[in-house]
């Protein structure tokens, strides 16, 4: 037992995904993925995040499709995936990333943050170490990614480039614990910089 957990610790070894997503990598194949019929969607806007397998607790978990909002215009969703490298299984999370490159001329516009305080019993992951693409434009600002709560569970949102506004710098996204213990998540916005003020 005791090599059997030594080998599968030395097997789940973090890796640097593309898009700067953070993956696993373990020497047993995936089972062959579910079939599933998504329900009607909530409204025209929502798109179907497909059910995957996961690796808990030193097995696999599938973890059911649902329904969700992307968290911006913009967004696009890139589906999870267990890629065959070498002969070990290697695991790229899912998440959403901007759909195009950004324009030197726009200043990314958050959707404006919900009526009533997003708040949740659990708590978000840790933050992601995200490998930043090129600077695509001088001037450009990097824009972290976030964990945005799908209604479901945790999902990753890509980071970005930006055209900063004049005179404005970026507070990030961010998730607060309460003291009732929950955790309420305060998004990232715009805001003037000392000299406006």
């Amino acid at each position: 037992m005791k090599k059997t957990l030594l080998l599968l610790a030395v097997l789940l070894t973090p890796v640097a995904a593309p898009g700067g997503v953070v993956g696993i990598r373990i020497n047993i194949a995936p089972p062959v993925p579910r079939m599933e019929s998504p329900p009607v969607p909530p409204a025209p806007q929502y798109v179907w995040l497909p059910g995957y397998w996961a690796w808990r607790g030193n097995k696999y978990v599938w973890l059911e499709g649902h329904w969700a909002l992307a968290p911006a215009p913009g967004y696009v969703w890139e589906p999870p995936r267990w890629e065959n490298q070498g002969g070990a299984w290697v695991f790229y999370d899912g998440h959403w990333r901007p759909a195009a490159q950004p324009d030197p001329g726009y200043a990314y516009q958050p959707p404006p943050p919900p009526v009533q305080p997003e708040v949740v019993e659990t708590a978000p992951p840790p933050p992601i170490e995200e490998i930043r693409p090129p600077i695509p434009f001088a001037g450009a600002v990097w824009i972290d990614g976030y964990w945005h709560w799908s209604g479901v569970r945790f999902i990753w949102v890509g980071g970005r480039w930006s055209a900063p506004p004049s005179g404005y710098v970026w507070r990030p996204y961010r998730w607060d614990r309460r003291e009732d213990g929950r955790w309420q998540h305060e998004h990232g916005h715009w805001h003037p910089s000392e000299g406006r003020r």
